[in-house]
């Protein structure tokens, strides 16, 4: 079963003067369960509303969308919140962590919110944090930690109640080279032993060549699509390829890593 599905997925802007503005038109999306999808293109290609649509904060004026089987545009106010806090994980560029928290605190937030038992909330808490290597951090303010490991507080924080999707936004923009490849292998490892499944929106090529696969947009359609073989050094010189054939602005074109 897909854990996402869009068919003909559209949203059309206007505005006071009428004049309508096409964001997005037929994009047809289908990602199965433990699958790690990037989505790339040009700045104003559509990335961001579709991330947004994706994430239900933001609703489709054509075509159809859904998430572990459930439409999101028929839900009310409260369902939708219920919705979007038990079957979605979302991480931000700018990490989104509440400083009045410890990092412990900003992690178990969700399990908080679903009223969880402290004795569940810590067997959830234990695995993650040690996937994620911030065992020693927990009791830290967010302050008191690095770019990198605010990140990976982030991520934990949003598949400790073990969403259906994790969508997530150009999280490595903020970070330096060596805390955005540790952010990477990171989410690499949820997913392959988790079986989370990511779908990733960035610019990036870096961090595209983690993805099992890249769809590509331009001008709010699908572009193009490829899939990642054994080597991700051949990958990553693919989405160079695809990046340089669509043209636009990538936002600064970023190089490898050491």
């Amino acid at each position: 079963m897909s854990v996402l599905k869009t068919s003909g997925l559209g949203k059309v802007y206007g505005s006071q003067k009428n004049v309508l503005y096409t964001a997005l038109k037929d994009v047809d999306i289908e990602i199965e369960k433990g699958e790690f999808v990037g989505v790339m293109g040009p700045s104003g290609s559509g990335k961001t509303t579709l991330l947004n649509l994706l994430a239900t904060i933001d609703k489709p004026t054509s075509g159809k969308l859904e998430i572990n089987g459930i439409d999101p545009t028929r839900l009310n106010d409260h369902q939708l919140a219920l919705f979007r806090r038990r079957e979605l994980g979302f991480v931000f560029q700018d990490f989104n962590l509440l400083d009045a928290l410890s990092v412990k605190e900003n992690i178990i937030l969700p399990l908080v919110m679903e009223g969880l038992k402290p004795k569940i909330i810590e067997q959830r808490l234990k695995p993650i944090v040690s996937l994620l290597q911030i065992e020693d951090l927990l009791n830290k303010r967010t302050y008191e930690i690095s770019g990198g490991q605010k990140q990976r507080t982030a991520i934990a924080r949003a598949i400790i109640h073990e969403p259906s999707l994790l969508l997530a936004d150009e999280l490595t923009g903020n970070l330096d080279s060596k805390a955005a490849k540790d952010v990477m292998d990171t989410l690499k490892k949820m997913n392959e032993e988790l079986s989370a499944t990511i779908l990733m929106v960035t610019h990036d090529p870096f961090s595209a060549s983690y993805c099992q696969r890249i769809i590509f947009i331009k001008d709010g359609r699908p572009f193009t699509q490829i899939n990642r073989g054994s080597s991700r050094q051949v990958f990553f010189q693919q989405i160079l390829d695809v990046q340089s054939m669509l043209g636009g602005d990538f936002d600064d074109l970023s190089f490898p890593r050491a």
